[in-house]
């Protein structure tokens, strides 16, 4: 039974893909977007985040960037290196993929910023806060959890597996990463 659990929370998309995680996929990111906005978390990249205060429609454009560009360049990788898939599957899967990132924005209303201004002076001053020590920590593995649900759902979506898999993900990655990022900071 744990076994299974496990599987599911890694790769629920041998059960839900298409518009079904699309769905579910977007609740979580709508929830991520509104509790995000109030505890001052900002998903500013495909798979990072950072703590700022943002308003509500500042939260939702960049989430919306980010699920543009990890879909496009997850299909595009997908037209490279797979036979055959549908659209609806990568934009599924990778939308369902956000979903941890619930976590964090949650978290971020337990956790309590340093004065940052003060960290040329004294880098100690990131430790002050035990909240904010404890939601960089929590950060690691809802971030990772997120990069293996997006990995398992090009792997389930195009049907590829291996090394053809793995060097096309992290490529794939990595460019939507940075696009994101480029695209957030040319509208701020």
């Amino acid at each position: 039974m744990k076994k299974q659990v496990f599987e599911w929370l890694i790769n629920p998309f041998t059960r839900i893909a298409g518009w079904q995680a699309f769905g579910v996929g977007l609740l979580f990111i709508a929830l991520m977007g509104i509790l995000g906005s109030y505890s001052s978390i900002a998903f500013d990249g495909v798979a990072d985040m950072h703590m700022i205060k943002i308003s509500l429609s500042q939260s939702f454009v960049y989430l919306a960037i980010d699920l543009v560009c990890l879909v496009g360049v997850m299909y595009v990788t997908g037209l490279i290196v797979s036979e055959g898939f549908r659209f609806i599957d990568i934009l599924g899967t990778m939308t369902l993929a956000k979903a941890p990132g619930l976590l964090l924005a949650i978290g971020g209303f337990f956790t309590s910023v340093p004065d940052l201004s003060e960290l040329y002076k004294d880098p100690y001053v990131l430790f002050q806060s035990a909240s904010f020590v404890v939601l960089i920590v929590l950060s690691l593995p809802v971030m990772a959890w997120c990069i293996t649900l997006m990995y398992n759902g090009l792997k389930v979506s195009c049907g590829i597996k291996g090394r053809k898999l793995t060097v096309a993900f992290l490529i794939a990655l990595l460019v939507s990463e940075v696009l994101s990022k480029v695209l957030i900071y040319l509208i701020d």
